[in-house]
């Protein structure tokens, strides 16, 4: 089965996250969510995917992570 990650990249020192999410259906449907809404989605009680997230860099500071997307894993 595939899954949908969502990936962020730093702002500050450009690392990239992914965070797991859903199967690719939700995740497009969060995305178009996002898109209008322009901050966030939550899909259910424990879950949400923002535009913006905090980024603890290797160096000590921190920095602002940006959505990206979402990349699609597993068998299709």
């Amino acid at each position: 089965m595939s899954e949908a990650q969502f990936e962020y990249k730093c702002r500050r020192c450009g690392k990239t996250s992914r965070n797991p999410c859903c199967d690719t259906d939700l995740a497009r449907f969060i995305l178009t969510c996002i898109s209008l809404d322009g901050n966030k989605s939550e899909w259910n009680q424990s879950g949400s995917v923002h535009m913006l997230e905090t980024h603890y860099c290797k160096d000590g500071g921190m920095g602002i992570s940006d959505l990206q997307g979402f990349r699609v894993v597993g068998e299709n």
